[in-house]
């Protein structure tokens, strides 16, 4: 199979689900899902620049989730692959791991949201680990098999 295909679909699942607790957000309060959507660049940017940069699919144009390739190559100069540090491990993880924890207060108001929620992401995880880490040429990735 195509790596774009996967690729493709894991970012769109994962944005969709990330869609739902910005609406949800939005639905609670102006202000939270003003803040979401604003925070949305920074924590993508963040994960682009500590985790994406070294991946050597940027470089060889073939990035196995097909968009951040390209807006890495344009924003920032890759590295060389190597090996992440502990604080480049934490500065891309970490913000994106709160901005998916944080609606959940709010997305539990909405059970049905939740769920979709939820299995949005576990499935562009399930996709992501299946379809695109095993052909995934980075070495120094976290998540190789």
């Amino acid at each position: 199979m195509n790596y774009k295909v996967p690729g493709l679909l894991s970012v769109g699942l994962i944005g969709i689900a990330i869609g739902i607790a910005g609406i949800q957000l939005f639905l609670s309060s102006a202000i939270l899902g003003a803040a979401y959507v604003c925070c949305f660049p920074v924590v993508m940017l963040s994960m682009l620049y500590f985790y994406c940069r070294k991946c050597p699919h940027v470089a060889l144009g073939t990035c196995r989730h097909v968009i951040p390739g390209p807006i890495v190559k344009a924003m920032f100069k890759p590295v060389e692959p190597s090996n992440y540090k502990l604080w480049e491990m934490a500065l891309a993880l970490i913000p994106f791991a709160v901005f998916i924890i944080f609606p959940q207060f709010w997305l539990l108001k909405n059970i049905p949201l939740v769920i979709i929620f939820w299995t949005l992401m576990l499935l562009g995880g399930i996709l992501v680990r299946t379809s695109v880490c095993p052909k995934c040429q980075n070495v120094n990735c976290f998540f190789l098999p």
